[in-house]
């Protein structure tokens, strides 16, 4: 059947009475319906409706939110570990090498430990925020399908709740907050002298490094798939 604006007006509210937390997940389930309902030739839309809530209960529709995230904590530290490992092949090791060479000379253009606290906290900041922009403007956006974005409170993605620290993955945040404690605690630039100066730049590396990767991860992990 082709369905008009008012049928999927309907099927948008009856999607929405099932309480789904996750854009993801609700945009497939309602992909879901209309592709049924689009393929029925002799049923009623009433008649297919009902059918297909009998398995899209709202129990059911809320496990599988529930198991979406639950899959993509479980992928984000593999897919994490992956990438990391690709930014020392010969295809990507330039880029690595380059981001050493700036972080080296970051105690030649930043002489205060105090200044660099913030700078890098800022960053932080800034890549979980920008991360976030990214993936809801990557997201798919099919005015036909999706029109009741402009009706429904500001959908909540599960890729933003998957980077849970596990694995590899929680060097990053090791990373993080060692070299904060260190540059709040140590405010008279002992970590700008060696032997300290060392392990100050390798520390600055690796969380410069592994903020790219889990934007690089996350992002590549947005497109909603449910098995």
């Amino acid at each position: 059947m082709k369905l008009s604006e008012k049928d999927i007006e309907i099927l948008h509210y009856h999607i929405n009475g099932k309480h789904i937390q996750y854009i993801e997940v609700r945009d497939e389930i309602l992909d879901h319906y209309q592709t049924a309902l689009e393929q029925e030739e002799q049923r009623s839309f009433e008649d297919v409706l009902a059918e297909l809530d009998k398995t899209f209960t709202i129990g059911y529709s809320r496990q599988t939110a529930r198991n979406y995230l639950q899959n993509l904590k479980a992928e984000y530290p593999i897919r994490f570990k992956e990438d990391l490992f690709a930014l020392f092949t010969t295809k990507k090791i330039w880029l690595t090498l380059i981001l050493l060479g700036f972080v080296i000379s970051i105690p030649y253009w930043i002489p205060r430990s105090g200044t660099l606290f913030h700078l890098l906290n800022l960053i932080f900041l800034f890549s979980i925020s920008f991360e976030n922009l990214i993936i809801t403007k990557n997201y798919p956006n099919n005015k036909r399908k999706h029109h009741y974005r402009d009706i429904d409170d500001k959908p909540v993605f599960a890729i933003t709740k998957s980077d849970s620290p596990k694995g590899v993955a929680i060097l990053h945040v090791i990373c993080f907050v060692v070299i904060m404690i260190l540059l709040f605690l140590f405010s008279e630039n002992i970590l700008y002298k060696p032997p300290y100066l060392y392990a100050t730049i390798v520390g600055i590396w690796l969380f410069l490094m592994m903020t790219i990767i889990r934007f690089r991860t996350k992002t590549k992990l947005s497109k909603p798939q449910i098995n």
